[in-house]
């Protein structure tokens, strides 16, 4: 089983940048802890919290009671004005730089792909909430 976010988002391929995922939903499955790129498992998550803090999610919603999970959907999925694919990607990706041995250099590669696509959705982005955090992505990617 999927987490909710993979579970409801198709694949998209943009120039070349590969489809990132991630399992931490089911601790049961073997994927769990993972962040698998076009099927194969690249990264194993150490650290949830610091996984979940690149998509905004705070302590102060731990403490609050909200979902991880549930915070990603309302925030990126269930909002049908926007098509927040891109913008799950670019933070699976900040993740990636900072704690994957393997990959950080493409990743940049990558990253950069996926800012300029969302600055030039820039219209569709112009009253998300997430808008604070995608200025500083890109100025400090």
């Amino acid at each position: 089983m999927r987490g909710l976010v993979n579970a409801s988002v198709d694949a998209v391929q943009t120039n070349n940048v590969p489809y990132f995922k991630y399992y931490l939903s089911n601790s049961l499955s073997m994927h769990f802890r993972c962040v698998e790129m076009e099927g194969e498992v690249i990264h194993r998550i150490e650290n949830i919290d610091e996984f979940y803090l690149e998509f905004g999610y705070t302590p102060d919603m731990m403490k609050a009671g909200v979902l991880p999970e549930e915070f990603i959907w309302a925030e990126y999925i269930q909002n049908a004005t926007c098509n927040f694919v891109i913008c799950i990607q670019i933070r699976i990706l900040k993740y990636l730089i900072k704690h994957s041995d393997k990959y950080v250099e493409q990743c940049k590669v990558w990253l950069d792909t996926y800012l300029e696509e969302s600055v030039a959705k820039a219209a569709t982005c112009a009253n998300c909430k997430m808008k604070p955090i995608c200025k500083k992505l890109k100025i400090t990617s």
